[in-house]
């Protein structure tokens, strides 16, 4: 009996389009937030503790935020086809890459959509897709050897992020420092993208 040979896609070196596009990940979080922070230290009447990233787009400095939005997702979706390459098949296979996308689209109409009623139908979109691919992620690495911790590490960021939007939720309604909140749930999953991104460049794989 004639035992099948593993496809030579989940052994051969990356493709140096599918290291860029997994580049995105490490990157687009860090362009991403050093341009909203820097934003809100030069944007006329706005509070970083207080105000949202959003409310940046309503300041002197709005141009600039409603392109660091769009960029954003840009790189997000760009990712999401680097993602896609790695899981090939099996658990999230398809599920992880299309949430991943479609939170690089939200993002992109967060910046489309700055005074419209759908930029909150665009936030809400970008963070639950965000926190699906999270969990979708841990469904994956659960049970893999290979990736012991990254199950749990996984779940506790989706939580964290979860936490993090409750706060502001609450904050936002009592006048407490809802952007710090929302900031801080922004801010959590570029850790994780960067470190998935530096184990797959060091050669890990999903499949």
């Amino acid at each position: 009996m004639t035992v099948p040979m593993m496809s030579d896609s989940t052994t051969a070196p990356r493709s140096s389009i599918q290291i860029a596009l997994l580049m995105t990940g490490a990157i687009a979080g860090v362009l991403f937030i050093t341009s909203f922070l820097v934003l809100g230290v030069v944007a006329s009447n706005y509070d970083p503790m207080r105000d949202t990233i959003s409310a940046l787009e309503s300041t002197d400095v709005g141009i600039a935020q409603r392109l660091n939005f769009i960029i954003f997702g840009l790189l997000l979706v760009c990712f999401a086809f680097g993602l896609r390459n790695e899981l090939h098949k099996g658990r999230a296979a398809l599920l992880a890459p299309f949430f991943q996308i479609l939170s690089g689209i939200a993002v992109i109409g967060d910046g489309l959509f700055a005074h419209n009623p759908l930029h909150m139908t665009c936030d809400l979109i970008a963070f639950n897709s965000t926190i699906a691919v999270l969990f979708l992620f841990a469904w994956r690495f659960w049970g893999d050897a290979r990736w012991r911790g990254w199950a749990t590490y996984s779940i506790v960021t989706a939580l964290a992020m979860t936490g993090f939007l409750t706060a502001f939720g609450i904050a936002n309604s009592h006048g407490g420092p809802a952007g710090a909140f929302e900031k801080l749930a922004t801010v959590i999953r570029t850790p994780w993208s960067i470190l998935l991104v530096g184990r797959f460049l060091r050669g890990a794989r999903l499949s």
